[in-house]
């Protein structure tokens, strides 16, 4: 496993076991998925289905532009704002490096196998609207990122900025406007789910596991910078 910039371990913020295969919460979890983020689903409507494409892609690459909105808006010195974009990079690295750690802790079976071959309202034609990665589902690298990238952007630029829009390379000539970071999280929260790809408790757990390892990112700062003279 790569070695993080500040975490101590990979581990250190390992989150606990996900919801139990027979636990009404993951009961709940696989209906929504099987609801709505299939392929064909009856009742995504088409907003739901727009979100879903919209953040489907890289979560790097559909952070950069909130990074520059945040660097833009920032009170900092030019160096404060070179030092927490330097920070951004290495706190996603470690999310990254964490977000391994517990999915291979758990190795929680992804949607499209529970689905298709599970005890639970077993459908073997079911397909998801987008395309299944192939690692664990539990937590959501997807929310995991999102969670440390809102906790940097807020220390860059404050939770609530004036408007900002955002494209995604995903959804073509779509076109949304934010006032929070936190907005993005939730968003991205919800197109795990839509796009058939992640449980929401995946996604939930991950945001909490994402901000811990970027709030952690932040009071370790020092450790990655050399002092200024």
């Amino acid at each position: 496993m790569a070695k993080p910039f500040l975490l101590d371990s990979p581990s250190r913020y390992r989150l606990g076991l996900p919801p139990a295969l027979d636990s009404r919460r993951y009961r709940a979890d696989l209906a929504e998925v099987r609801a709505y983020g299939k392929a064909d689903s009856s009742v995504r409507t088409p907003r739901q289905t727009e979100t879903a494409a919209f953040w489907y892609g890289s979560s790097l690459t559909l952070y950069t532009e909130p990074l520059r909105v945040a660097v833009t808006r920032s009170h900092g010195s030019a160096a404060d704002r070179a030092e927490l974009v330097a920070l951004f990079h290495a706190a996603l690295v470690d999310t990254q490096i964490a977000t391994s750690d517990s999915k291979y802790a758990y190795a929680r079976w992804r949607l499209v196998t529970a689905i298709r071959t599970g005890s639970v309202g077993t459908d073997p034609a079911w397909t998801p609207l987008h395309q299944t990665p192939p690692h664990p589902d539990y937590p959501s690298g997807h929310a995991t990122y999102s969670g440390a990238a809102e906790a940097i952007l807020d220390a860059l630029a404050g939770p609530r900025t004036a408007p900002f829009s955002l494209t995604s390379p995903t959804a073509p000539g779509v076109r949304r406007t934010y006032t929070g970071w936190r907005q993005l999280t939730r968003e991205n929260v919800d197109a795990r789910v839509l796009s058939g790809i992640h449980t929401r408790s995946a996604d939930e757990a991950g945001v909490i596991l994402g901000r811990e390892v970027g709030r952690h990112a932040l009071r370790s700062a020092d450790r990655l910078f050399e002092p200024r003279a």
